[in-house]
Parts: structure tokens; C-alpha cells; sequence
């Protein structure tokens, strides 16, 4: 039977259980599939069925999730052909996150997952947003690629998982910071997304001054960018980047009704970068 024909079965009949059999097999070949540039197989049933069988049912054991993070953590998925520019390659590393993410969700749950994968899946998340290049959003005829958007909601789920450690504070900030500067102008709210990572790490224990010293670094960043190389096209996209991310944060914060101090330093930040190009 064609994949997206057993899909779309496993889709609209979730409770008939014998069209689950030889799970493995299905799983081998959803894991095969998962960078299909046919949008409906890819998201609509390869990602949806993933749901379904890792969050809302107990369909898989602890064998199989296994087997899948560590195909999902492996050269062929997240870090397939990594360094790629607007080739499909993106879509089997965006896509191999969103499973992981998924994996990481339902271990805060059941507690199966070794520890040292856990590790590996951290390491791993912040190792691919750094070398991550591909940064499209939507793409025409084949959907959402969206990396940046998957791949902080991977870094929110190991952030989250109990075996994250405070020692990794830093190395996350200096990470999304890293994202914010892409070469690129994020326009499918990537932005929002990547604050979720920051919640998390407030929820965490992120002290407010070292979220305050973070902010102000991307000030500094713009300024040493404008001091070498005046105002460039990369100037004015770091710059919509950094203001559209700290307006975001600004809003998320107040709505959080903590971490006040860090609303100041954003006002501040956001006058300097507006009077550095505004102001005469």
C-alpha cells in the first residue's frame, strides 16, 4: 500500500488498530520520507502521524522511540547536507527537529530516554542552529521549510527537559543570538518562536542582569557591524532582525509581568538603534 494512502487511512480511522501493523516498518519508512518536498506527505500525514503516534497515543515502545531519536540526531536527518542554501535538503533536517522535539515532549512524561541521548539531543539542537544556513520560511510549491521557527522549538524542548543544565544558560543565549543574525530578514515569525527558548530559560533560572547584559549586546553588535562597515545592506538586515525581535520580547515579557528591569533596558536599546540611523 502507497505511504500516503496507509496515512491518510491511519489519519482519519486514529482508533483502528490494525492499521498499525509492522509499526516498524512504517516508522523505517515515515523516517525515509521525511524530507518529501510533497507537502501534504511530508507535513499534513508523515509530521502528523508522528503526533499522533508519540503524543497522543502510546502506540510506540521505548525501543522504537529510541530508534528514532537517534536516527532523527543522526548525519542523514538533522545535519543532512547542513551548510545547504534554498535546496530541499532543508526540509529532512527541519522536519527530522519537529520529530525530536516531539520525542523530548513526551520523555518529560514517561522519563525513558537515556541519558546520555538527552545530552546528545541538546548538544546536537545547538550545533545545528548554529550551522543551519537555509533560513526560508515558506516555500512555494513545497511548503514549510521554516528551520529556524522548528529549530527553536526544538531548543524550547531541551531547555525544558529535566536533564538541562544552568551551566548551558549562556551557550543558549549566545546561540539565538546567533539566529537573530543570520543572513537573512526572517519574515514568518520566527521571532516569536525563538522567544519561547527564552521563556523557557527564564523559567529556568536565567537571571534577569544576565538577560539584561544579553539584550545589550546586540546593540553592541550593530554598533561594531556599523563602525566597520558603515550602513550596509547586512547593517539594515541585522538591524530589522534585532528591532522586530526585541519588540517581540518587549510584549512577551510584559505580558510574563515579570523581568521589568529588562522592558528598560529594551526601550533603550530600541532608541539607540533608531537614532543611529534617524538622527543626524
Amino acid at each position: 500500500m502507497e505511504l500516503k494512502t496507509r496515512l491518510r487511512e491511519i489519519k482519519e480511522q486514529p482508533a483502528n488498530a490494525s492499521l498499525l501493523n509492522n509499526l516498524d516498518g512504517l516508522l523505517e519508512e515515515m523516517l525515509q520520507n521525511i524530507g518529501s518536498t510533497d507537502s501534504e506527505l511530508r507535513d499534513k500525514l508523515i509530521y502528523s502521524t508522528f503526533v499522533q503516534l508519540i503524543i497522543r497515543g502510546n502506540h510506540l515502545n521505548i525501543q522504537q522511540l529510541h530508534r528514532m531519536i537517534q536516527v532523527c540526531l543522526d548525519d542523514q536527518h538533522l545535519f543532512y547536507k547542513i551548510g545547504e542554501k534554498n535546496t530541499d535538503s532543508v526540509f529532512t533536517r527541519s522536519f527530522s527537529s519537529l520529530v525530536i522535539d516531539l520525542i523530548l515532549e513526551k520523555d518529560m512524561e514517561l522519563n525513558f530516554l537515556e541519558k546520555h541521548i538527552a545530552k546528545e539531543a541538546y548538544k546536537k539542537t545547538i550545533l545545528y542552529l548554529q550551522k543551519e544556513e537555509d533560513t526560508r520560511g515558506f516555500v512555494e510549491g513545497k511548503g514549510w521549510a521554516h528551520s529556524i521557527a522548528h529549530g527553536a522549538d526544538l531548543l524550547t524542548s531541551t531547555i525544558k527537559h529535566y536533564s538541562f543544565e544552568l551551566a548551558n544558560i549562556k551557550e543558549c543565549l549566545d546561540t539565538i543570538a546567533n539566529c537573530i543574525s543570520k543572513d537573512t530578514v526572517f519574515i514568518d515569525d520566527e521571532d516569536e518562536r525563538i522567544i519561547f527558548a527564552i521563556e523557557a530559560l527564564i523559567q529556568k533560572g536565567l537571571e534577569e542582569d544576565q538577560l539584561n547584559t544579553w539584550i545589550d549586546s546586540f546593540h553592541l553588535f550593530l554598533e561594531d557591524h556599523y563602525d566597520n562597515n558603515g550602513f550596509s545592506l547586512d547593517y539594515f538586515k541585522y538591524k530589522s532582525n534585532i528591532m522586530n525581535f526585541l519588540k517581540s520580547l518587549y510584549f512577551r515579557l510584559s505580558y510574563l509581568n515579570n523581568e521589568q528591569s529588562s522592558l528598560q533596558v529594551i526601550e533603550e536599546n530600541l532608541q539607540k538603534m533608531h537614532k543611529r540611523v534617524y538622527t543626524n
